[in-house]
C-alpha cells in the first residue's frame, strides 16, 4: 500500500505508528538531510560518509537501533529515504547499485509508484519537511500507519488529483 501525508512528522512519531514492526527489519538510510550528530554513528552496523559531494552518505542500521536513534532529541531529518530489508538480507554499502533518493525524484508522482530498491520491503520517504510517503509491501505496517495518521491519502489517488 502506498500512502502520503500532507503534513510532516518526526521520525520518532512515524516509527511509533508501526507498533514496533520496524524492529523486524534492517534499514538502509539514504539521501539524508538533517541533523545526525557524529556521536550517534555507533548505532549503525555500517555507514559511508562522503564529504566531497560526489556521493550521498549511506547508513545501515537495525530496526532496534533505528528506533533508539529516532528517540534522541537532537535527531531530525528534512529529507531522507528509509528502506526496510528483511533481517537476512545483507547490503554492501560499497557495492550499492540502487541508492534510493527523495530530493528531485519524479518517480513518486506517477500512476503507481514503486519502492526504489528491488529487495526492500518498505520505503519511508521524508520529503522537504512537508510530506511523508510510505510505500510498503508489509500491509501491517501500512495499516498501522494509516490507523495512526487518519489524514492520510492513498498515494495513487493523490497522484490523480489535479494540481
Amino acid at each position: 500500500m502506498n500512502t502520503i501525508l500532507e503534513d510532516f512528522y518526526e521520525l520518532r512519531e512515524i516509527l511509533s505508528s508501526f507498533d514496533t514492526l520496524q524492529k523486524k527489519y534492517n534499514w538502509l538510510l539514504t539521501d539524508l538531510d538533517g541533523s545526525l550528530p557524529d556521536k550517534y554513528l555507533d548505532h549503525f552496523i555500517d555507514y559511508r560518509i562522503y564529504t566531497d559531494g560526489t556521493k550521498e552518505s549511506t547508513y545501515w542500521i537495525t530496526g532496534e537501533k533505528l528506533t533508539e536513534l529516532a528517540n534522541k532529541e537532537e535527531i531530525y531529518f528534512a529529507w531522507g529515504v528509509f528502506s526496510a530489508f528483511n533481517k537476512n538480507e545483507h547490503i554492501d554499502l560499497d557495492m550499492l547499485k540502487e541508492e534510493p533518493y527523495a530530493d528531485g525524484n519524479p518517480n513518486f508522482w506517477v500512476k503507481t509508484p514503486t519502492i526504489q530498491h528491488p529487495k526492500a520491503m518498505t520505503e519511508l520517504v521524508l520529503w522537504d519537511s512537508s510530506l511523508v510517503l510510505l510505500l510498503s509491501k508489509d500491509e501491517e505496517i501500512s495499516t498501522n500507519f494509516r490507523n495512526r495518521f487518519k489524514e492520510f491519502k492513498d498515494l495513487e489517488v493523490y497522484n490523480k488529483e489535479p494540481f
